[in-house]
């Protein structure tokens, strides 16, 4: 999701330069797309960090610290943010660091439908098979 890409961005900053996060300013640009999609798998636009940039303002994890300028200028991390950001990251490290067992039932649990339907499907040809055999 773009938006933590957003937010890990600015934490990345804070922690490099030894900043609180009352001291980091962001702005969407395209400076920062170039340093987004350099840092990251996937490919990012500008208008799709502008998106982004939305959902983290409605969420009131990022916040305008100066008034009418660029709307996607001068944007700062709220500890919300900063929360949101360490919490998603840690999650991630967990599912990362999770063993063969837990992953196969987490992948079962995500794909249920995928396996009642095959279970239907052999049902069926069982069905099909012992009527079609008896004859």
């Amino acid at each position: 999701m773009p938006e933590f890409k957003i937010l890990d961005n600015v934490i990345d900053c804070m922690e490099e330069n030894g900043a609180t996060y009352k001291l980091v300013h962001v702005t969407i640009n395209e400076e920062l797309v170039n340093e987004i999609n350099d840092s990251s798998k996937e490919q990012f636009t500008l208008e799709r960090l502008q998106k982004a940039a939305d959902k983290c303002l409605a969420h009131e994890w990022l916040k305008h610290t100066s008034l009418g300028g660029d709307k996607y200028g001068q944007l700062q991390i709220t500890p919300k943010g900063i929360g949101a950001a360490r919490s998603r990251k840690r999650a991630e490290e967990l599912k990362a660091s999770r063993g063969l067992l837990k992953k196969l039932s987490d992948y079962i649990e995500e794909h249920k439908g995928l396996f009642v339907v095959l279970g239907f499907l052999l049902a069926l040809a069982t069905f099909a098979l012992k009527i079609m055999g008896d004859k």
